[in-house]
């Protein structure tokens, strides 16, 4: 059956498309390393265990927006008090789909992982951003994934461990 080109996504199909959680994950670790670099106290890499909160984060569209109009993480929790419900969970239950956007984001050489168990990325790749072209007259989705991504690796980064734990409600 063919699709008509003016239907939407379906949830289901961005859920399970691996490329575009690979695309988050790379988007998270720009975001982060970008902002850490400036910080003498923070490692300049996330911790693997941040990742498992990204795609819970930037699949929900109210949470996404949310994000992408805040600067700090806690101004995010205080406007939408509804991304502290089932965080914990959700990123349980999305382990699957995490491993399997690392799994293919190592492999492309998007991202690394160093012996300290952070999530590296290239130099050159720190500032380019990866494109993907939106269907005319569309939003383009994978854009606003990948600036929500980036938008919460700045979080992560400006907020040490024990506060990321504590306003998310999540345990690493």
């Amino acid at each position: 059956m063919i699709k008509n080109i003016k239907q939407e996504f379906n949830l289901y199909d961005i859920l399970q498309n691996v490329a575009i959680g690979a695309l988050a994950c790379h988007s998270f670790v720009q975001g982060y390393c970008v902002l850490a670099v400036s910080k003498n106290n923070k490692s300049n890499f996330p911790k693997l265990e941040y990742l498992f909160y990204v795609l819970p984060i930037v699949y929900h569209q109210d949470t996404m927006r949310t994000f992408k109009s805040s600067t700090e993480l806690y101004t995010a929790l205080v406007k939408n008090k509804s991304i502290l419900l089932g965080l914990q969970d959700r990123a349980n239950k999305m382990s699957p789909q995490t491993f399997d956007a690392l799994n293919l984001a190592f492999n492309k050489e998007l991202l690394s992982i160093n012996e300290a168990n952070e999530i590296t990325i290239n130099p050159e790749d720190l500032r380019s951003k990866i494109s993907i072209q939106a269907t005319l007259g569309r939003e383009n989705i994978v854009k606003n994934i990948q600036d929500t991504a980036r938008r919460l690796g700045n979080m992560f980064a400006k907020t040490d461990d024990k506060n990321i734990q504590l306003e998310l409600n999540i345990r690493f």
